[in-house]
């Protein structure tokens, strides 16, 4: 009995691939299924396509529908390994994808694996803030904050300043029975100084400070003002009901922010009476913002830029006297209305009216 027909086409293919005439190329990627929000995601690849092919791999939003977020591209080496990292900062939490289009000219085949998803985990919101976020340099960095979720427990923290230079940690620091907890840190020059907090379950966020050089001034006994010191109020705030806060103090410049975790907007009335938007920032640091308060009071609107967002927001305030919420709109923020301008229609008709009885009369005389 001589070959089948199957055994034919099967010897066929396997003499072309060992003449070299096709060629089977084989492309897998790798990623880790879960990823705290802040952490590197890192992907790495092996190929046997040939050295000196360029190969981009893909991060995109994948959930409702597909969003490319960032595009890298590696060219592939003898060793035909290759690895790329993606920044995760900025991403929302949700499901990701990362993928390897198609190459012109090489068709995946075998066992490649071109596609992997990846859930971003986002626990920033668990820690809240309570130290200014933008401070003057006097050698500390002074942090504290409060997680609810972790009373009377240990958190892990770690402080990295300019330069990616580790100013402190990482080490575990004790939280009190409301989960509030407090750090000084020694510092010897002004930037910018990110601050990392992991607990038993895994990494939870990233919170950036900034510090500044300190302005020396020369003081004079009668003219130097009092140096107020920062105070704060907290709302709860959603785009359907923003939160209202009014500023009470001496006239002159104050400083505003927000606290982190959610992209807040702000809005004010200037000098002049004309409400000024401020967004530029995102979730992850907050709104911050200097006005000249030229009034006995400063009326603030704040609410989170995504409709989907809500949540309590503090606004911390350095150089007023005074802040608290507004438990009304305040007038500056009052939905205005259009006068109605009544319509000329009825005087318009009574004059026909008139002019119409007039004219009767006069061919009835």
């Amino acid at each position: 009995m001589g070959p089948t027909p199957r055994t034919v086409v099967a010897m066929v293919i396997l003499l072309l691939v060992c003449t070299g005439l096709v060629s089977a190329y084989e492309l897998s990627i790798s990623a880790p299924p879960t990823i705290q929000k802040g952490k590197p995601l890192v992907v790495n690849g092996t190929s046997n396509i040939p050295a000196g092919i360029s190969v981009d791999i893909v991060l995109s939003r994948s959930e409702y529908t597909t969003e490319e977020i960032a595009r890298k591209t590696v060219t592939l080496q003898s060793n035909k390994e290759f690895s790329v990292v993606f920044d995760t900062k900025d991403l929302q939490k949700g499901q990701y994808k990362v993928e390897v289009p198609s190459i012109q000219g090489y068709a995946f085949l075998g066992g490649s694996v071109t596609l992997r998803i990846v859930q971003v985990v986002d626990r920033s919101d668990e820690v809240t803030i309570k130290s200014m976020r933008t401070q003057e340099m006097d050698g500390t960095l002074e942090i504290a904050g409060v997680i609810p979720k972790n009373p009377n427990s240990g958190v892990q923290v770690e402080v990295v300043g300019p330069g990616d230079e580790v100013v402190f940690g990482p080490q575990f620091i004790s939280t009190s029975s409301d989960g509030s907890f407090s750090l000084n840190v020694p510092i010897t020059k002004a930037g910018r100084y990110e601050l990392s907090i992991t607990d038993s379950k895994g990494f939870i966020g990233t919170y950036l400070f900034t510090v500044n050089e300190r302005v020396e001034t020369v003081a004079t006994l009668a003219t130097t003002p009092a140096i107020l010191a920062a105070i704060t109020a907290t709302a709860p705030s959603s785009a359907e009901k923003p939160a209202f806060f009014v500023i009470t103090g001496p006239k002159g410049k104050v400083k505003i922010s927000t606290s982190a975790g959610t992209d807040w907007v702000i809005e004010y009335a200037d000098q002049r009476g004309i409400i000024q938007k401020v967004n530029s920032k995102g979730q992850v640091e907050p709104e911050e913002i200097a006005v000249d308060v030229s009034g006995d009071s400063l009326f603030l609107k704040v609410y989170p830029y995504r409709l989907s967002d809500r949540g309590d927001v503090t606004v911390f305030v350095e150089g007023a006297e005074k802040i608290g919420v507004a438990t009304e709109i305040p007038p500056v923020f009052a939905p205005t209305t259009t006068p109605t301008t009544k319509s000329p229609l009825p005087l318009l008709l009574a004059v026909i009216a008139f002019a119409l009885m007039a004219l009767g009369k006069r061919y009835r005389s």
